[in-house]
């Protein structure tokens, strides 16, 4: 006969030196000389054998099929050598003995043409596929358990790296290299200011090389406020417990971001071309002839050289280069000029509105800690219906949850309320200094951070007359400053 080999080990099996690779080749190659086969090729794989989706295993397949003919069996020290999956162990011996090649294993070999050999064949598969589950279960049960203790078990997440603490107990620490820029993604998105291609983009080239998907899982990961995720399994439903690792970022800032994924006040991301940093005034601009918004392209000249517009669109034949606009808006945004004494009258109206609306906000916050006290009795029923054996484990885990979820909201609204008496002079610091440098922010600015000033600005788009803007209405802040008797050069409004 002439036959091929197969000697495989799996992660487990290398610590066994029953099961090591030379001591199966050495055992097949003995087997063979005795009964006189002809070994035409012996194949060696370091694989588990629950799927044949292994390497090793398609070279030997493509052997297979290109010498057919030549070959009467295939030989394996064990069963268990060959597959630990019943089903598919069935499926592969019938193609073999379709292409007239017997399959076997030296030290329990079958009589394939006896019909009780299927019996034994039967039995020689399946108790290794039956040790497998165990295994599988003991793994993932303990894997469990010393998560539910607060060890990491697996790959470290970005931004941390595996480690060993005292008790050499698997847990994490923060990678030098990147944790910082992870607290930076959860603070700016926690703002609501930025989306997360936004974020992504910025801190692409400065270490943190994801994909979108990946920083959405990084934004809504646990794990990075030092605390760790159990899966559901059987009837134990899914958690999230006190991690052995330090957080990264600060819980109410982790809690803030889901927030703002729950409640999806983030607007959908709008993925910037690099045609919108040439044109970033695209859909702003309002064609002073039809009123449509305004599009812009680039056409190439005989030099080869590209000249950009803003146009509209046929049979409007309207268009202007992008120089003469952009100079005229930089002039417009240059006359955001404070006037020395707008800061002490600003100041003035808006601690005046502040003070006539203190009774509606104290209403309003003693309305919200009612709400909250009446929450916390809730919980404490819950808590109290569970131990008593009222309720079930999933019923308190899922009335816990929501009814947390409603006490941080509200905890959260409360701080928001609370913080504008508190941060009152800084925003109308903030506000006054954003006008005084807006022609320099909007300059440094990308696209999509410029068409967000803009919008602040004008909550109408603008009409380009050749040496001037036109818009119908103008923020109120903005005109309480720049249009009190003052005359702007570059823009005109109503």
């Amino acid at each position: 006969m002439q036959v091929i080999t197969l000697a495989r080990v799996s992660t487990e099996d290398q610590k066994d030196k029953g099961f090591s690779l030379p001591h199966q080749k050495s055992a097949l190659e003995s087997y063979c000389d005795h009964k006189g086969f002809t070994i035409l090729r012996h194949f060696e794989e370091d694989h588990s054998a629950k799927n044949f989706n292994r390497p090793e295993w398609k070279k030997l397949l493509a052997y297979v099929k290109s010498n057919k003919r030549n070959i009467d069996a295939l030989l394996v020290t064990r069963w268990d050598r060959f597959s630990r999956n019943t089903e598919l162990a069935y499926r592969v011996i019938r193609e073999f003995r379709d292409l007239g090649i017997e399959i076997n294993a030296i030290e329990q070999p079958l009589d394939m043409s006896v019909p009780d050999a299927k019996v034994l064949l039967g039995i020689y598969l399946t108790l290794p596929e039956v040790e497998n589950d165990k295994i599988s279960i003991r793994t993932t049960e303990g894997m469990r358990r010393a998560k539910k203790e607060g060890c990491y078990t697996g790959k470290a997440p970005i931004g941390y790296l595996n480690h060993r603490n005292e008790e050499e107990k698997s847990t994490l620490i923060p990678d030098p290299k990147v944790a910082a820029i992870i607290q930076k993604v959860f603070n700016e998105y926690a703002s609501g200011i930025y989306s997360t291609e936004e974020i992504r983009k910025r801190y692409y080239n400065k270490g943190l090389k994801v994909s979108k998907n990946t920083l959405l899982r990084i934004l809504k990961s646990p794990v990075y406020c030092g605390k760790i995720a159990v899966k559901q399994y059987k009837k134990e439903d899914a958690m999230v417990v006190e991690g052995l690792h330090p957080a990264i970022v600060d819980s109410e800032t982790f809690q803030k971001v889901q927030r703002l994924f729950r409640r999806k006040l983030v607007a959908p991301v709008h993925v910037m071309k690099e045609i919108d940093e040439i044109l970033p005034l695209r859909g702003f601009l309002k064609c002073p002839c039809c009123s449509r918004p305004l599009t812009g392209s680039g056409s190439r000249g005989r030099n080869g050289v590209y000249h950009y517009y803003y146009h509209c669109n046929p049979p409007c034949r309207m268009r202007f280069k992008i120089d003469e606009v952009h100079k005229v808006l930089s002039s417009l945004l240059g006359e955001f000029v404070v006037q020395d004494d707008f800061r002490t009258i600003y100041k003035r109206v808006v601690n005046q509105t502040f003070k006539e609306r203190e009774g509606d906000r104290e209403s309003q916050l003693s309305s919200m800690k009612r709400e909250i006290a009446k929450l916390q009795i809730r919980l404490n029923s819950i808590k109290e219906k569970y131990i008593d054996d009222l309720i079930d484990q999933i019923t308190y885990n899922e009335q816990k949850q929501k009814t947390e979820s409603s006490i941080e909201d509200l905890c959260a609204e409360i701080e928001s309320i609370e913080s504008i008496e508190r941060d009152l002079e800084t925003n109308i610091v903030d506000r006054v200094g954003f006008l005084q440098e807006v022609d320099t922010l909007y300059n440094e600015a990308t696209a999509s951070i410029k068409k967000k000033i803009l919008t602040s600005l004008f909550p109408e788009p603008l009409t380009f007359k050749t040496n001037f803007f036109e818009t119908p209405r103008i923020d109120k802040f903005v005109e309480l400053i720049l249009l009190k008797d003052r005359e702007i050069k570059y823009l005109r409004v109503g």
